[in-house]
């Protein structure tokens, strides 16, 4: 893997799918000295109203059903290698062309890991079946014949977290199966090797125990053995039999590194200050394994749709916007990193905000408003409470470093960024449920990262409340320079 690579996606890796799924929400409070959303700019008035009401839920939906159509049609999916993000790519840029936007292609190269076999067979109780597994990203392959080995459990109470947890274990030349324990699974694995381990199985318990979630080691350096992921289900059932001694696996997992190239797309209004860029952005590619309609779908879509309400607009914005789709953000925020790298310090201080958003509509959603507690995200996030609070939409305030995302990248170099999500792999607690609706207990998306996350699976009345929030704030950026200057200042930027 190259360095280049290691670095980009450092950045976003723990977030992604490790921070992410370890977050603990704060109460649900508006930001205390967030600054009022004040009234929009004499030059433009009602703009941010017009794309409010413009933005709807029906009209992002629509978008969603082309994404859906290009998902069935490709595989079921529309993975950031694969033709459905090539379609989805083209179906974007299609609507941006016909409203008028000129649109900008920026190619971005990456290290791929390219899995050409992931294959487990388990005998155990006299009996031989085929058990899902998903090679996690970056890490090494087993010998092109397989690995044929013993599989092993720990006693209930041992995680794999340190060497000692397998006192007593005939692990040496085995297939250790584990739960992702908080310790983290790049420890896990380090310390299975450590013991004598050739190979790891690995679930990860949520209380949707069929899901099955393909990770992704990094830095590829410290993974020293072959590792897949299988579900909670499968995973439970082979460490009952590797327990009673009565299990065997043969298990191949074949991969390579592979150099590839992804697209962000680009586009941005005619008019409106050049030196107060407002930039709204969302990812276009989904995970292999998964349409990606709710992630992230749901916030292309918005971008979309409020890109196409500005178009007749254009000359009416104070502040210029920039519409962005990002590239392998799964792979961790390829593109958002190549662009933000790439940008000079000149350009870096022209953009004032970064407006994101992710898994805007999942099926147990709650709300969650990102929020660094002062600079210019602070600022930021009293836009979207003050949105919420006066369409009284309940809310959840969030770190922004607990939702893995491309507004990292420029998080990282000082850009103030903001957004919203709806959850994804954190359980709903009953104080939530009273707030939200929907079930405690339960993944706010227990479709995240999975084959069922579909158009069918969203809650089509919430993403009905966040598109327009999410509009509404960029509209009020464009056109009041007072809302842009709250946003600079506490930032220390011009």
């Amino acid at each position: 893997m190259s360095t280049a690579l290691a670095r980009r996606a450092l950045i976003g890796v723990a977030a992604l799918l490790l921070t992410c799924l370890a977050w603990q929400p704060s109460a649900a409070a508006p930001p205390p000295d967030a600054p009022p959303a004040g009234p929009a700019s004499s030059s433009s008035p009602g703009l941010a109203e017009r794309l409010e009401s413009g933005v709807t839920g029906p009209k992002v939906a629509r978008h969603l059903r082309a994404l859906q159509d290009i998902a069935d049609a490709e595989g079921g999916n529309r993975g950031y290698a694969r033709p459905g993000f090539t379609r989805s790519a083209a179906y974007v840029s299609g609507q941006l062309t016909d409203a008028g936007y000129k649109v900008t292609r920026q190619s971005v190269p990456y290290t791929d890991f390219d899995v050409r076999k992931e294959d487990l067979s388990v005998q155990a109780g006299g009996g031989n079946r085929k058990v899902r597994a998903l090679m996690t990203r970056f890490t090494p392959s087993t010998a092109k014949e397989g690995i044929d080995a013993r599989a092993v459990s720990l006693p209930e109470g041992r995680t794999g977290c340190q060497v000692s947890d397998y006192d007593g274990v005939p692990v040496k030349g085995a297939v250790v199966v584990l739960a992702r324990n908080a310790c983290g699974f790049r420890h896990q694995q380090k310390t299975a090797a450590e013991a004598g381990a050739v190979a790891v199985l690995l679930s990860y318990p949520t209380p949707s125990p069929r899901n099955i979630y393909r990770l992704i080691g990094m830095p590829a350096s410290d993974f020293v053995l072959p590792m897949a992921s299988v579900s909670q289900e499968d995973g439970e059932r082979l460490a009952r039999e590797a327990a009673h001694g009565d299990a065997r696996v043969h298990l191949t997992l074949r991969a390579r590194d592979i150099e590839r190239t992804t697209v962000n797309l680009i586009a941005e209004t005619r008019g409106g200050d050049p030196d107060d860029v407002v930039l709204m952005g969302g990812h276009l590619d989904s995970v292999p394994e998964s349409p990606g309609i709710n992630d992230n779908g749901s916030t292309a879509a918005t971008v979309l749709q409020t890109a196409l309400e500005l178009a007749p607009h254009q000359g009416a914005v104070r502040n210029k916007v920039r519409f962005m789709w990002w590239g392998a953000e799964e792979l961790v925020n390829i593109g958002s990193s190549y662009y933000v790298d790439r940008l000079s310090e000149p350009e870096r201080q022209r953009i004032a905000a970064v407006i994101n958003g992710e898994l805007l509509a999942p099926s147990n959603h709650a709300r969650f408003v990102w929020d660094p507690g002062s600079g210019g995200g602070h600022a930021l996030a009293g836009l979207f409470t003050g949105y919420f609070d006066r369409h009284q939409l309940p809310y959840d305030i969030q770190d922004p470093s607990a939702i893995g995302s491309d507004h990292l990248a420029f998080e990282a170099v000082g850009i103030p960024t903001g957004g919203i999500d709806g959850g994804n792999l954190g359980v709903k607690t009953p104080e939530q449920q009273a707030r939200y609706g929907g079930h405690s207990g339960q993944m706010f998306d227990p479709c995240y990262h999975q084959t069922c996350d579909r158009l069918d699976r969203i809650d089509r009345r919430v993403l009905g409340q966040n598109a327009p929030a999410l509009a509404w704030v960029v509209g009020h950026l464009a056109t009041d320079d007072s809302a842009v200057r709250a946003v600079r200042q506490p930032s220390g930027r011009r």
